[in-house]
């Protein structure tokens, strides 16, 4: 500010994107967080449940298949 008079356009412009590079940071940080959760779920399912996760597989294919077939 100069002077203290208002802020200028570019103290504005400058203060929403620090404000915006810090909620880009968060949310990539809980992306990150929720697909390495995902990543050991889908781990552990496949290796108790093998038969089932390659039923559902197989399942969500032929089910996008035909959705995607149709166009």
């Amino acid at each position: 500010m100069v002077n203290g008079d208002k802020p200028s356009s570019a103290e504005y412009a400058a203060e929403a994107r620090a404000h915006a590079e810090e909620a880009a940071e968060a949310a990539e940080a809980a992306l990150r967080d929720g697909l390495d959760e995902a990543y050991v779920y889908l781990k552990r399912q496949l290796d108790e449940r093998p038969l089932t996760v390659l039923a559902a597989t197989l399942g969500a294919g032929v089910l996008l298949g035909l959705l995607l077939g149709r166009r």
